[in-house]
C-alpha cells in the first residue's frame, strides 16, 4: 500500500505524515452507518463470524469477572471490552477497503489481508491500547477499595446498601470522573487509528496523532459517534452478547467509511 500525504499545510497537520483532516458532520455518521450496513450485507458470513468471536470474548469476560470476583471492576472492564472493538474489527476495515477498490475477498484471503508492515503497527497500537485499559482497571480497583475497603461486602450488596450514602456518591463521582478520562483517551487514540494503519504505510504514532486530532477537530460529532457505538454495543450485549454478531461488523464497516470521510487523501 502506498503512503499518501497531503501537500497542504494547516493547523491540523502538526507533523509530517499526518494527513489533512476534514471536520466531521452528523451527516457523515448517518452515511457511514448506511454504507457500513451495505458492506455487511455484501459479506455477512465473514462479518458475523468475527462478531461471533467478539461475542465469545464477552462471555469469557463475564466468566472471569464472576470467577475472580472482579465485580467492582465490572464497569471499566466492560467499557474496555467495548473500546477494543476497533482492534478486533481490523479485518472488517480491510474488507470495506477492498470493496471500495473493487477487489475480491474471501475466507482464503484473510491471512494475507493485512500487509507485514501494517500488521506490526496494528499490533503495536493494540498493545498500547491494552496497556491503557490495564491501567484503567487498576485505577478502578484502587477507587473501589479506597471507598469500600480491601474486604468489602459482595459487589451487589455494596451497590444496594451503600450506593446512596455519602461514600457511595463519592465512589460514583470519582469513578465516573476517572472513567470518562480513560474512556475518552482510549476512544480518541483508536477510533480512526486502525483504519488509518490499514490504508497507509504509516507508524502507529502517526495513526494515534491523526485519530486524536480528528476527535479534537470535531469533538461533538466524534463523541456522538463514540456514544452511539456504546449504545449499540450495550443494546447488542443484553441478550447474552448475541447481538454483537451483527453489531460489531456493522460498526466495523461503518468506522471505515467514517475514516474515509474525515481523513483526506
Amino acid at each position: 500500500m502506498e503512503q499518501t500525504h497531503s501537500d497542504h499545510s494547516g493547523p491540523w497537520r502538526p507533523a509530517d505524515g499526518v494527513p489533512e483532516l476534514r471536520a466531521a458532520r452528523f451527516g457523515d455518521l448517518r452515511g457511514a452507518l448506511r454504507d457500513g450496513w451495505a458492506d455487511f450485507r455484501r459479506a455477512p458470513a465473514i462479518g458475523m463470524s468475527i462478531g461471533a468471536l467478539y461475542m465469545l470474548g464477552g462471555w469469557l469476560l463475564m466468566w472471569v469477572i464472576d470467577l475472580r470476583e472482579y465485580r467492582g471492576l465490572t464497569f471499566p472492564l466492560v467499557a474496555g471490552f467495548a473500546l477494543i472493538g476497533p482492534f478486533v474489527a481490523t479485518i472488517l476495515y480491510e474488507i470495506s477497503r477492498r470493496m471500495e477498490r473493487g477487489e475480491g475477498f474471501g475466507w482464503a484471503d484473510i491471512p494475507a489481508m493485512v500487509s507485514g508492515t501494517a500488521r506490526r503497527q496494528i499490533i503495536y497500537h493494540g498493545f498500547i491500547l491494552m496497556f491503557w485499559l490495564a491501567v484503567w482497571s487498576r485505577v478502578g480497583l484502587v477507587i473501589y477499595y479506597a471507598h469500600f475497603g480491601f474486604n468489602p461486602a459482595p459487589f451487589w450488596e455494596v451497590m444496594t446498601t451503600k450506593l446512596f450514602t455519602t461514600t457511595g456518591w463519592s465512589f460514583l463521582l470519582v469513578g465516573h470522573g476517572f472513567g470518562a478520562f480513560f474512556a475518552f483517551v482510549a476512544f480518541a487514540i483508536s477510533v480512526l487509528a486502525f483504519p488509518f494503519l490499514l490504508d497507509r504505510d504509516a507508524d502507529f504514532i502517526t495513526a494515534i496523532v491523526t485519530s486524536f486530532q480528528a476527535v479534537l477537530k470535531s469533538p461533538v460529532v466524534m463523541l456522538t459517534w463514540g456514544a452511539l457505538i456504546g449504545v449499540i454495543l450495550a443494546a447488542a450485549s443484553l441478550p447474552a452478547f448475541a447481538g454483537l454478531i451483527v453489531a460489531l461488523p456493522l460498526l466495523g464497516h461503518a468506522s471505515w467509511h467514517l475514516y474515509r470521510r474525515v481523513v483526506l487523501d
